[in-house]
């Protein structure tokens, strides 16, 4: 009896040891295939960097700075830092770094996402399969305009996740997205960074929260729409609102020409 036993636990050992072994070979894959990707673009790439992930606080990265970035890649892309890697081995994070703060945030998740568990965030509506969340839904939905809406309607449904958080804009999908998943996440975060440049600049927010806003958005419905006492929740449908928030071009000098025709706001001359 007792052989058998000894014989049970060294199965299952041998099955946890098998487990590892085959876990330790796919990370390597993945680390030598993103490592590729990097190259291939021209930048650079990291093991790892323990303290990464502590630069964000919101969304998928709430109380996750105990955790490793793995298999890290830095660069510029449409004029814009960026960093890319995965967190443990779970999820793959795509962060794009504007030149200007605002202490507006935007959540951009799938229907079938769990709400934000941020107190300071509230439901504005529906954007074709993502609903839209801020800590401040007035100044949020003046972002709203035909660009944004049918930039979010194409974003990759791998990317199940978007927010900005200071003067960053990150994105979330699952770990294991192949070269052409990552240059679409890469594209996809690094264009709604560009279109976010419409938010107040952080020293300025409070001088332009919004003084001028068109009458069907001062009652809109979706800035206190609640959960339904039954049935599925109902998200009302949020519908382009061109007003800007800022003047054209006083985000920043440095945007490219391709950056500057999603903006709406010219090639920058100085």
């Amino acid at each position: 009896m007792m052989a058998m036993w000894f014989g049970l636990a060294a199965i299952a050992f041998l099955g946890a040891g098998a487990l590892l072994y085959l876990d330790r070979d796919q990370r390597r894959r993945f680390g030598r295939a993103r490592q590729g990707w990097a190259r291939t673009h021209g930048y650079s790439f990291s093991i790892t960097m323990p303290d990464l992930a502590g630069k964000w606080t919101r969304a998928a990265l709430a109380k996750q700075d105990y955790l490793n970035a793995n298999d890290v890649v830095n660069g510029v892309y449409r004029n814009q830092e960026f960093f890319l890697f995965d967190l443990e081995d779970t999820t793959t994070v795509v962060a794009v770094k504007r030149l200007v703060d605002s202490d507006v945030e935007i959540d951009l998740r799938l229907k079938s996402t769990t709400a934000p568990k941020d107190t300071d965030f509230e439901m504005i509506g529906a954007i074709g399969d993502r609903v839209m969340y801020s800590n401040n839904p007035e100044v949020a939905l003046r972002a709203c305009d035909q660009r944004l809406i049918n930039l979010v309607r194409a974003m990759p449904e791998k990317l199940h996740t978007l927010w900005n958080e200071g003067a960053w804009t990150l994105g979330v999908m699952a770990v294991g997205a192949d070269r052409d998943a990552l240059d679409g996440a890469l594209d996809a975060v690094a264009r709604l960074s560009g279109l976010l440049y419409v938010l107040p600049p952080k020293a300025d927010a409070e001088v332009l929260t919004p003084a001028r806003r068109p009458d069907t958005l001062l009652s809109n419905p979706m800035l206190r729409t609640t959960a339904p006492a039954s049935g599925p929740m109902v998200y009302p449908e949020i519908r382009p609102n061109d007003v800007p928030a800022v003047a054209p071009g006083s985000a920043g000098d440095e945007v490219d020409a391709e950056l500057a025709d999603d903006l709406g706001i010219g090639t920058p001359t100085h």
